[in-house]
């Protein structure tokens, strides 16, 4: 991964989102926005039991590219006359994805932004979570009460 993206990860592992926020954050931050996305017991007005997730094997490489794409979107441009990047404007994110059989109330992903100020965190954080859901091939199967299942997303990555 490059250094715009300290973590991006897809785990069988139960996700904690205090890590994801420590591998972002610096004391040039003055915001952080954590978003947690937990398995809820309903959809379209069915009980879900748990849910499946699956990741290709790429999935990962794709999170840690879109996470890096993320932080140069959102970070304020390089200092005039090409010098560095001053850390006091960097914007930087994090995700960490879950994957196997989730039951009811489980983390399923975690996305972090930390950035200057409280704007430009929010606004990455929920860029993140929108094209991470959209973008990122990991695949989700719901299961319902009544032994049913729906795939969901399949047709978005």
């Amino acid at each position: 991964m490059t250094e715009l993206t300290p973590l991006a990860r897809i785990t069988d592992r139960v996700i904690d989102p205090r890590e994801v926020e420590d591998a972002v954050w610096s004391t040039a931050d003055g915001a952080m926005v954590t978003f947690s996305g937990v398995v809820r017991d309903h959809d379209g007005g069915r009980d879900v039991q748990h849910i499946e997730y699956s990741a290709h094997p790429t999935a990962q490489d794709v999170l840690a590219r879109l996470c890096d794409q993320i932080a140069a979107e959102h970070t304020s441009p390089e200092l005039e006359g090409g010098g560095r990047l001053d850390p006091r404007r960097s914007v930087r994110v994090g995700a960490v994805h879950r994957v196997g059989e989730l039951p009811v109330g489980e983390v399923a992903v975690v996305a972090v932004a930390v950035a200057p100020h409280r704007a430009e965190a929010f606004a990455a954080c929920s860029d993140l979570i929108e094209r991470l859901k959209h973008g990122v091939p990991i695949w989700k199967r719901q299961r319902f009460s009544d032994g049913l299942s729906e795939w969901v997303g399949v047709g978005d990555c």
